[in-house]
């Protein structure tokens, strides 16, 4: 958690791939989030979010590939992929 004046923030990295394959239930996640600490921003990543996660949401973005080095043979690179 990332405190900057009088607001936390708190960064779930790709969470919704742990809810889509089962691995944390879909309640549980809404539930943290609609009882989370008052004045704390919660910013949850990844695709496929649920509807129940999208409901309790304030911002939702769908973002899509426009270009991937992948694609291109380009391999991931350690500090920046992983």
């Amino acid at each position: 958690m990332l405190a900057s004046g009088e607001w936390d923030l708190l960064i779930l990295d790709e969470l919704t791939y742990a809810v889509k394959y089962g691995w944390v239930p879909v309640a549980e996640v809404v539930a943290g989030i609609s009882d989370r600490a008052p004045k704390t921003n919660v910013v949850v990543t990844g695709r496929d979010a649920p509807d129940e996660l999208i409901e309790v949401a304030d911002t939702v973005t769908e973002m899509r590939k426009v270009k991937r080095a992948y694609d291109q043979g380009i391999v991931a690179k350690k500090g920046i992929e992983y």
